[in-house]
């Protein structure tokens, strides 16, 4: 890996801390439990005989089994008993400043995505038409300074109930309920602040502040109606919970049970042994469980190695290490959460209060896998009865078990480490996790650079898209305030080479209460691990959720807007509409494979039929868009009954696909079997987009899943055919959702579905299959995979053949040609096509006017029609780029513009497909202090405005290069530092951005000045690389890649090839799939050379053409640019 820089986060924060001081010199209270040596926290009391009811509070009374939206505003924090219950079409949702192409090159850094719009009111970040409530809302910029951000202004139902500035507001000046523990400055929440206070609103809401904030989230809860809703009232001091979260890890949080008893027992666990701490009958639940380790015994290793196990109902709900699962992954340290304690002082009790229903009995129990004795460990559990879970938790019912999703292990490269990953129903109400990086070098803690993506019901948008690690624990900068526990966020402990951390190591809790993620049929919370999943580490996690088994939804309906057969089965109008194709990409975990669709685009009203479920108590109306225009909108009505406004303030021109829903009123739709929407755009709005609807009834009880999905329709090839085949379909029906899909593939047809033609499993509409030699033919088949469990019939067969990698095929046979520039005045093109065998033509003039004076000519296929065009770059101050696209026979016209402003200066271009979509895209590299990296896309017949892809790539005089060095169809970037490191670095395409920060392929390969190059030489699907030492020992070098890295030290695959001056080039000249080497003798000679790649070797060198590329004309393909620089 790359000795990366020390990454900005940890270089701002440092600036922020040298010139303003600790952060309390912004104002604001201590936290509750200090950072660098916090005071021990007062051991949690025990639980009162009653179940321990916070101090005022009256003993908890039965409540109704159908919750409707469940507790809202302070009555989440007041009545934490209901925790387990569910909020059935309740949508969690957060607005961020993420980058919108995946990366990091454009987050809260630039500030590009920080505003939804700019207005009159100032910078808008957050937006509602509709009944919902604002849960969380965190800023960070300047080391956790705000005052930049100036006014925070939150309007909710046409009403400002916030006004102020940002930084006073988390200072507290406000007053109660704004106040600590409810908002926090960067102090108290380390390099991050928040605001906690819950707001409902019945209509609307709107957030504003002042200036740009840089680094945000807010996370709100939409509701399918205003039942048990009402407008925040900033006048509720709402003392009592002010009160009862600053006791945070003392007591109960929750109203008092009659009833309740408690339990003790201590146990002495040998190696491998487990004890029984409770057992309880019901209908009742858990309203405490503690744990009290010996002293001597509560090592980092015992408090991972001991497992607590929860089981209600005869199914066992939790197994999680008792560290992690009381809040701190990496040994006893001071914990004072709202619903787990953990105290350090002599004697102490690590104490849970999280609510804990059953129905029939609960047994808790604890194992021993530490590999030693744990003697004299004790256990208090405390349950009351009560009657109201018989119904609740029955599988009909609106109430889940708690559940301890747990586990560890090795980060996965290109993987984010999921926290929850189920079906079923539930929500997802807090996580402890443990990170415990290995990257031994440089920013060690890059770990936390990985933003979080969580998935509902089998979306592809992620519902929340975060900005980093530490930011999703609301604090920032790398915890830069060090260590500290508040009641909903904590980083409990950060080790550095100590207390049995190798590297550097966090262990951080968030409880998400008021923002607890509800899904109905499927739940997948991720968070990556480093900039683009690619940090090294070790992760635990243990995620704390209420589940149940069985779905609550049922989906009875699909509308394919681009089927005309699917528009007919359901009645759909939708006016003067325009069709067209979209291939593009989802945003979050799944951005890197392009999907192709068919959208429907209407600025008229929409109707169309759906069937519903008649026992419904509402409907969710999903939708998969084009979301490039952001801020559309439509007024909803069923069967013309006003539904409410769908408004999806979001938008995103370079990953453009989009999944959203809404939920349609109980009153709109139950007891009907088939409804009429009607979706009329709002007056101003942008064109409403649409490719598909889905219709996901919420019911009272359980859905029966009735079988497994229908057959995957239209499947297809698209994009590029170099080194990998890329498939793309639609999502078919099932009454339940799609969980995955299972890609079968086989090289004859009438593929066999089994697990030995299994080429993968994705969630995303889309695969890629690579790296594939040239010429493999294949033939696929997808199966889709329901909630369930349930695999559908496959799909129909589609068939593809991976294309030969060239780079000069100018009449698109499969064999690189021999192509030159002349420059200058003359500014002729010349090409002369192989046979295999040798450049054929004398060379034929195929443009006569094209790369004149000093311009940087190049070849590639950016039309993707299969032959290879001519391009030019001006750079200068001019900076346009002009294109000749090849007919076979000529590079036909004057040059046309395809882009006015690209590769200004002396930046230096390049040439490759980045998105894989088969057509050639330019790149420029700017070096020097920037160092940034830009690319422009080819539609076909231009190249799109440029945006950064990299901000940090090529420095000063490094030698940059493309290649698909994965062998995913995706051309990367390298860049060779020669001279006497002569290291490699490598960044790889995710077809939106270049995603890592630059990792170390090789650390000594072409030195001195070595004129490296590219080329697939053994013919496996990924590009390696080599290097050419001319001169008199004209060596050629070659480290091929295995898709991580460049192996081995560089073998020499020839030992005269390219000699004195003679310009060196790669290409496929024979089209066998392996590339070749050329050498150019220019000159008044103008011979041309070839030594043809044997997979191991290159053969001896053949005179290909007798007098090509005279003088100092630029041959193509060749590195000619590093031997004549522009």
């Amino acid at each position: 890996m790359r000795p990366p820089r020390l990454a900005r986060a940890v270089t701002t924060a440092l600036v922020a801390a040298l010139l303003l001081g600790p952060a309390t010199a912004l104002g604001g209270t201590a936290p509750t439990a200090a950072a660098a040596s916090p005071p021990a926290a007062p051991a949690p009391a025990a639980p009162a005989p009653d179940g321990g009811a916070p101090d005022g509070g009256d003993p908890a009374g039965p409540t109704a089994a159908d919750p409707g939206n469940g507790p809202v505003g302070w009555d989440t924090f007041r009545r934490l008993d209901r925790l387990p219950y569910l909020s059935p079409g309740t949508s969690t949702r957060q607005f961020s400043s993420f980058d919108r192409a995946g990366g990091n090159v454009d987050d809260g850094f630039s500030g590009r995505y920080s505003c939804l719009r700019t207005d009159s009111a100032g910078c808008l970040i957050a937006e509602d038409t509709g009944p919902g409530e604002i849960a969380s809302i965190w800023f960070t910029r300047d080391g956790g300074d705000v005052r930049g951000t100036g006014d925070i202004r939150i309007e909710l139902d046409g009403r400002t109930v916030v006004d102020m500035p940002l930084q006073d507001l988390v200072n507290g000046a406000m007053g109660a309920p704004f106040s600590y523990p409810l908002v926090a400055n960067a102090e108290q929440s380390s390099g991050g602040v928040y605001i906690k206070v819950p707001m409902p609103y019945r209509e609307s809401m709107r957030i504003h502040v002042e200036n740009n904030p840089f680094f945000y989230h807010v996370t709100h809860r939409h509701f399918p109606d205003a039942e048990g809703v009402r407008t925040f009232d900033p006048a509720d001091r709402a003392t009592d919970v002010l009160e009862q979260l600053k006791a945070s890890g003392t007591r109960d949080p929750k109203p008092a049970r009659a009833g309740a008893e408690t339990t003790r027992e201590t146990v002495d666990l040998a190696p491998g042994e487990s004890a029984e701490l409770a057992r309880t009958t019901g209908p009742g639940a858990l309203s405490a469980l503690r744990l009290r380790i010996p002293d001597s015994h509560d090592t980092d290793a015992v408090l991972a190695g001991l497992r607590l196990r929860l089981s209600f109902d005869g199914r066992q709900t939790a197994d999680a290490p008792v560290g992690e699962f009381f809040g701190s992954g990496l040994g006893e340290h001071p914990v004072r959460s709202l619903l787990f304690a953990m105290d350090t002082a002599a004697g102490g009790w690590y104490t849970t209060w999280w609510p804990m229903p059953y129905r029939e009995k609960a047994v808790v129990s604890l194992v021993n896998t530490t590999g030693g004795t744990v003697p004299g460990i004790e256990a208090e559990t405390t349950a009351a009865p009560d009657d109201q879970w018989d119904t609740a938790l029955a599988p009909g019912g609106n109430a889940g078990h708690f559940t301890a999703e747990s586990h560890s292990g090795e980060t996965v490269p290109d993987d984010d480490w999921m926290f929850a990953d189920r079906t079923g129903r539930g929500k997802f109400a807090g996580v402890s996790h443990t990170m415990e990086g290995h990257t031994g070098a440089g920013n060690r803690r890059q770990y936390l650079e990985g933003d979080e993506r969580v998935h509902v019901d089998g979306a592809d948008t992620p519902q929340l898209h975060g900005t980093g690690a530490e930011d999703f624990y609301e604090a920032g900068w790398y915890f830069n305030q060090g260590t500290f526990s508040n009641p909903l966020n904590g980083n409990t402990a950060h080790e550095l080479e100590s207390g049995g951390c190798a590297d550097e190591c966090d262990a951080t809790y968030r409880l998400m209460l008021t923002d607890a993620v509800d899904y109905s049929t499927a739940l997948g919370f991720g968070i990556e691990h480093g900039f683009q999943n690619d940090a090294p580490a070790r992760y635990g996690s243990t995620a704390y959720l209420y589940t149940k088994p069985e779905p609550g939804t049922h989906r009875t309906a699909t509308l394919h807007t681009g089927d005309p057969g699917s528009r007919a089965a359901h009645d759909y109008t939708d006016g003067d509409a325009t069709e067209a194709t979209l291939t593009s990409h989802y945003e979050g975990d799944r951005d890197q494979q392009l999907v192709r669709g068919t959208v429907r685009s209407a600025s008229g009203p929409i109707a169309f039929d759906l069937p519903v479920d008649p026992d419904n108590t509402g409907v969710l109306l999903r939708r998969t868009a084009d979301q490039r225009q952001s801020g559309q909108a439509v007024r909803v009505t069923v069967d013309g009954a006003d539904a409410g406004t769908w408004r999806q303030p979001l938008g995103n021109t370079t990953q453009r696909w989009l999944t959203d829903s809404h939920a349609l009123p109980a009153g709109t739709t139950a007891g009907k079997d088939s409804v009429r929407i009607e979706l009329t755009p709002l007056p101003g709005a942008p064109e409403w987009t649409a490719a598909r609807y889905a219709a996901d009834s919420l019911l009272p009880g359980a859905h029966t899943d009735s079988g497994g999905p229908a057959a995957v329709p239209g499947l297809a090839l698209v994009g590029g055919e170099e080194h990998a085949l890329h498939l793309s379909w639609q999502e078919p029906h099932d009454d339940s959702g799609v969980r995955e899909y299972r890609i079968h593939g086989a090289r004859s047809q009438s593929v066999p579905i089994g697990e030995d033609t299994l080429l993968g499993t994705v969630r995303t509409p889309g695969f890629t299959h690579g790296p594939l030699t040239a010429g493999e033919d294949w033939h696929y088949r997808v199966v889709a995979v329901d909630t369930a469990g349930r695999a559908g019939e496959p799909g129909a067969e589609v068939s593809g053949r991976s294309a030969v990698p060239v780079r000069s095929d100018a009449d698109g046979d499969g064999r690189d040609d021999a192509v030159t520039f002349t420059r200058g005045e003359r500014a002729d093109t010349y090409v002369s096509l192989s046979d295999g065998e040798r450049f054929v033509q004398d060379g034929l003039r195929w443009h006569d006017r094209f790369a004149g004076g000093s311009e940087i000519p190049f070849t590639g296929d950016f039309d993707g029609d299969g032959r290879t065009d001519a391009v030019t770059f001006t750079r200068g101050t001019a900076a346009e780029v002009f294109v000749a696209l090849s007919d076979g026979t000529e590079f036909t016209g004057t040059g046309v513009r395809w882009h006015d402003h690209f590769a200004p200066g002396d930046e230096i271009p390049a040439v490759g497909d980045f998105n894989g979509d088969g057509r050639d895209d330019i790149a420029a590299f700017t070096r020097g202090a920037e160092s940034d990296v830009y690319v422009a896309l080819s539609d076909g017949s231009g190249f799109r405005d440029a945006r950064k892809w990299h901000d940090r790539f090529a420095l000063d005089g490094e030698v940059p290069a493309v290649g698909d060095f994965d062998g995913d169809g995706r051309d990367d970037i390298a860049a060779f530092t020669r001279g006497e490191k002569a290291e490699v670095y490598v960044s790889l395409s995710s077809g939106s951005v270049f995603r890592q920060d630059g990792w170390r392929w090789h650390d000594h390969f072409a030195p001195g000045d070595e004129i490296p190059a590219v080329g697939d030489f053994d013919g496996d699907g990924r590009d390696d690389i080599a290097a050419f030492t001319r001169g008199a020992a004209a060596d050629v070098y070659v480290s091929l890649s295995d898709g991580r890295h460049f192996s081995g030290s560089g073998r020499k695959w020839h030992e005269d090839f390219a000699a004195g001056t003679r310009v060196p080039g790669v290409g496929d000249v024979d089209g066998d799939g392996r590339a070749d080497l050329l050498a150019y003798s220019r000159g008044t000679d103008g011979t041309v050379y070839a030594a043809r790649s044997a997979g191991e070797r290159f053969g001896a060198a053949e005179t290909w053409h007798d007098h090509f590329a005279v003088d100092r004309e630029w041959p193509r393909p060749s590195r000619v640019e590093l031997i004549d620089p522009a």
